[in-house]
């Protein structure tokens, strides 16, 4: 679960608290530790809230509860900063750091940061009496910044577009590619070296305009001796040996035809 509210900025450090009890038992001054979560908020200086880091947050916690879940901490909230704390590593900020804003001074960018505006989304959402504290020109800022994020927005939508266009084309010549593989498997074999080879061809091949393909009639009575023993060869694998007559030829023909 995690905090979307680009206006507060959050740190969870150590803090170190005097124990009384412990001291009190000890005799000496006994201090502990407590993980804490300074929140603080944009354009504002004067409020700084710290809490427990694993006691309840209210808001969230109520939502979660009416939602049927358990207590929400600030540690569980504001997890993402939690775990950075706990690595030891910057804790994140949520945003666009405004050292990436083309349109700011660094004199400007360290002004916006001691208002505790530490992001382009942060001071695009000033508003109040925040909004206020940015002095003369604070509304042109907020406005900047606010070009800034629709500018960036309008990018990503190109770019996204874009990379969807390149697959598209890159999908249709994958598919070009199958068709010409598929195209190159069904194109028909020469028949007459098929013939030649022994073997039986695939497809019949087109025919010279005149020539007449042995199996588009069974009229073997008509066909010449010749032809008659290449049929035989072609369905039977091998031609009639000797000199057999043109009737026994005729009626092996056919056999072979009626299969």
């Amino acid at each position: 679960m995690t905090s979307n509210n680009n206006q507060t900025t959050v740190v969870f450090r150590i803090h170190t608290m005097p124990d009384a009890t412990a001291s009190q038992k000890a005799g000496r001054p006994i201090f502990s530790d407590m993980e804490v979560c300074d929140i603080a908020f944009a354009g504002n200086t004067k409020t700084r809230a710290t809490f427990p880091a694993h006691e309840a947050e209210p808001n969230a916690t109520r939502e979660s509860v009416k939602d049927g879940n358990g207590v929400v901490t600030y540690a569980m909230l504001y997890n993402e900063q939690y775990r950075a704390f706990k690595a030891g590593v910057s804790q994140p900020t949520s945003g666009t750091p405004l050292s990436e804003a083309p349109f700011l001074a660094e004199a400007k960018r360290r002004e916006l940061k001691a208002l505790n505006i530490h992001t382009v989304e942060a001071l695009a959402g000033l508003d109040g009496n925040p909004l206020k504290q940015l002095g003369m020109g604070g509304r042109d800022l907020k406005n900047q910044a606010q070009a800034y994020l629709d500018n960036a927005a309008g990018s990503a939508d190109v770019t996204a577009l874009a990379a969807q266009n390149a697959s598209l084309l890159e999908q249709m010549a994958d598919l070009r590619d199958q068709l010409a593989q598929m195209s190159g498997r069904n194109t028909p074999v020469n028949q007459v070296g098929a013939l030649q080879s022994g073997s039986q061809p695939e497809e019949a091949a087109d025919k010279p305009e005149g020539e007449t393909d042995p199996d588009a009639s069974t009229d073997f009575d008509t066909w010449d001796d010749d032809k008659l023993k290449d049929y035989i060869a072609e369905h039977n694998g091998s031609r009639p040996r000797g000199n057999p007559s043109h009737n026994t030829l005729v009626a092996a023909a056919a056999e072979l035809a009626n299969g």
